[in-house]
């Protein structure tokens, strides 16, 4: 599990790092005892939501927009869908 994280913090922007790093957080406690918050059915319904959600879309586009140069804006437009999809992940 050394890898990623060592991938995203050399060659990403901080900012991308640590949503890296609160997506694979959060994916452990979904998964690694004596958290596993799977097991509950609202824990694991804002767990999932919220790397489906917010990180996966706010993520994608604040990469997308390193890429190429341009700078970081937020968008009404990203806000929304990072909204909307939060709560029907």
């Amino acid at each position: 599990g050394i890898v990623g994280p060592s991938i995203v913090y050399n060659f990403f922007p901080t900012l991308l790092f640590k949503l890296y790093m609160l997506g694979w957080g959060l994916g452990a406690i979904y998964s690694v005892p004596p958290f596993r918050t799977k097991r509950n059915p609202l824990l694991a319904g804002l767990t999932i939501a919220t790397v489906r959600g917010f990180l996966l879309n706010f993520g994608v586009y604040y990469a997308v927009k390193d890429a190429i140069g341009a700078p970081f804006a937020w968008s009404p437009k990203v806000a929304f869908v990072a909204r909307f999809m939060t709560v029907f992940a």
